[in-house]
């Protein structure tokens, strides 16, 4: 990469909203989690090192929430994941220059290989991935807990729960309206009353019940235009985790704020991440 290329992809919205806008439109929710699973599954293997990463198909669709049943039904989701995957491999991302003259345009993945019968997939990244992300990703990506964000069902949400938890350590700031616009649309003309009824606040809300965070925020105007607004983030457990709580110490919704919240109840429960769940281990 060459001194210019890195210079046009700091000043981009690609790296400033991290890995989520792609050529002015978004991924779908489930193949945001995919290719956000399949980058993580390759850090935690080789870490800061984007080329190949190899996996169970059937890993991918349990931690994407499908569980196994009776039914043909999981492996009528493996096929569908593999899909997903592989439609993300047609779907190229552009960093551009402010003028448009300039831009680099790549996609996520290069090559995949899926043998569903011995449950097996090979996938290679774009060799650029690395290039631009790979020391950004091995350092903050990990934030991002999978097991939150896989609660998360619509675009607005898996796009601002990694782009919260990306703040989360400066308690509070201030974002522009036209930027989360951008972010949440792709479009700077959405109407923010628009953005804010069928984005934002749905967006938060399910963030506040389903993550391990709380966000709220205040409008900022400006000759009676809201310009900005402050975003405040908290550390909160979610609702999963507020029942498995409760069920531990034996407590009633009541008297749930009598205590303080501890993770003491963790060490007697398993996450299941298929079906969302925490399921209380079995004592030998």
């Amino acid at each position: 990469m060459t001194n210019e290329d890195y210079k046009l992809f700091e000043a981009n919205t690609i790296a400033k909203y991290g890995i989520m806008p792609l050529t002015g439109c978004f991924l779908s929710p489930i193949a945001t989690k995919a290719l956000l699973y399949l980058i993580w599954k390759c850090n935690s293997e080789t870490p800061g090192v984007f080329d190949t990463v190899k996996l169970r198909p059937s890993e991918l669709c349990e931690a994407l929430g499908y569980t196994k049943d009776k039914n043909r039904n999981f492996s009528h989701n493996l096929k569908k994941v593999c899909d997903v995957i592989q439609n993300v491999m047609l779907q190229p991302f552009k960093i551009c220059s402010e003028d448009g003259d300039k831009y680099i345009s790549f996609t996520w993945i290069q090559t995949m290989a899926v043998d569903l019968k011995n449950d097996s997939m090979w996938i290679r990244f774009n060799t650029d991935l690395g290039m631009y992300f790979g020391s950004e990703l091995q350092k903050s990506f990990t934030v991002v807990k999978l097991k939150y964000l896989n609660r998360l069902k619509t675009s607005a949400a898996v796009i601002l729960y990694p782009f919260f938890c990306r703040y989360a350590g400066m308690g509070s700031f201030n974002y522009g309206v036209e930027d989360l616009t951008i972010l949440l649309t792709g479009d700077k003309q959405c109407d923010y009353k628009h953005l804010k009824r069928n984005y934002l606040l749905p967006a938060i809300e399910a963030i506040n019940t389903w993550t391990d965070i709380r966000v709220e925020f205040i409008e900022n105007k400006k000759e009676r235009r809201v310009s900005s607004l402050s975003f405040s983030i908290y550390s909160e457990p979610g609702l999963p985790e507020l029942e498995s709580y409760m069920e531990f110490h034996q407590l009633k919704p009541s008297e749930v704020s009598a205590m303080n919240y501890d993770e003491d109840w963790m060490g007697a429960y398993r996450y299941n991440m298929a079906k969302q769940k925490y399921e209380l281990l079995s004592v030998s």
